[in-house]
């Protein structure tokens, strides 16, 4: 670990956020890191575009006529939004299941505006305000794809899991029996593996997913690969929403990347071969290959300790993000009780280029 992000109160340094990051093409390169990319740890939420991955190939956007917004919702760690609770109701519905069938039990919903309407309201959320509503309606409709029960669908036992782990195992270029399992927030499997095989996972889930990649990535996840990358880059309201960096990050970079939030201080991001040549250049390898980006804040800092360096990492790669809705994540504003801005949070680190 080493520092990455600095917070003052005033003109003086009050906190420091540590943290690692691993950036590795889809050859498996480590491109550049910093702290230490061998780092294990819970990739979280940023598993799902994984676990969308049997829905994807085993038929089910044809069988369920998913939309590609749908698809996204299937992937996303959502703010429970109304067009997030709709989509994962008409999920649920398509395999005729209702929301008494989801095991991810309930929060409030990540959006502070649609939670504050909700208590004003005297609304109570339900299962399909949580964030991994979609994610867990898609692994609903799986089980029917494989014909296999529903119930207990999110164990690590259960056959659709044991699925999962060998999709994401494939990405990550690692057998099964080497990613450690724990119990997620949402009751589904969390994925433990180092910052460098999440990278690789990612970044060869954009080369699987782009026929320009200078040779075949797991072509036999070519086509799902295809149809989750697609799908995320042309909604990424339905990915994330506004409690999130992802949605505006996705957006900035128009259809080159996708980018997902896990929970703890974790992110990972996709850069297609197109985005990724100028770091390439630098890095003094054949351009055509897609990158991966892993990081994980040490303790667990979300807006304050993540979001900065998401940004500082791409302006770092030579990847043009200037766009106002981004700014507010630059630099994250500290505001006491009265609304006054009386400090900041500002990453300033290096990345260390192999």
């Amino acid at each position: 670990m080493e520092p990455l992000v600095t917070v003052r109160r005033g003109d003086f340094v009050e906190s420091i956020h540590f943290g690692s990051i691993a950036i590795v093409d889809s050859a498996g390169r480590l491109l550049a890191c910093a702290g230490d990319p061998s780092l294990r740890t819970f990739i979280r939420s940023s598993a799902k575009p994984f676990q969308a991955v049997p829905l994807a190939q085993e038929g089910g956007i044809e069988e369920f006529a998913l939309s590609s917004e749908e698809l996204a919702l299937v992937c996303s760690s959502h703010g429970g939004e109304p067009i997030h609770v709709g989509g994962a109701a008409t999920l649920l519905r398509k395999g005729e299941f209702d929301e008494e069938d989801l095991l991810c039990g309930v929060h409030q919903p990540y959006d502070e505006r649609v939670a504050a309407e909700m208590r004003q309201a005297g609304e109570s959320p339900t299962p399909l305000h949580n964030n991994c509503s979609g994610n867990h309606a898609g692994m609903l409709l799986s089980t029917l794809l494989l014909d296999l029960p529903p119930s207990g669908y999110v164990d690590s036992g259960h056959p659709l899991q044991m699925r999962n782990l060998q999709v994401l195992a494939d990405f990550a270029g690692i057998d099964p029996g080497e990613i450690g399992i724990a119990v997620d927030g949402c009751g589904a499997p969390s994925y433990h593996l180092s910052l460098y095989r999440a990278a690789f996972a990612y970044a060869r889930l954009a080369a699987a997913a782009r026929a320009e990649a200078p040779a075949p990535v797991l072509p036999r996840y070519a086509e799902p690969a295809r149809e989750i990358f697609d799908a995320m880059t042309a909604h990424p309201d339905f990915v994330a929403g506004n409690w999130s960096i992802t949605t505006p990050l996705m957006e900035a970079l128009r259809g080159r990347l996708i980018a997902k939030d896990g929970a703890e201080g974790f992110y990972a991001m996709a850069l297609d071969p197109s985005l990724a040549g100028p770091v390439l250049e630098r890095a003094g390898v054949s351009e055509g290959e897609a990158l991966g980006v892993a990081i994980k804040i040490a303790d667990g800092s979300m807006n304050r300790g993540r979001d900065p360096v998401i940004i500082r990492i791409l302006e770092l790669l030579g990847i043009p993000i200037d766009t106002p809705r981004l700014a507010p994540y630059r630099e994250p504003a500290i505001v006491n009780c009265a609304g006054e801005q009386i400090g900041r949070a500002h990453a300033d680190f290096e990345l260390h280029f192999l």
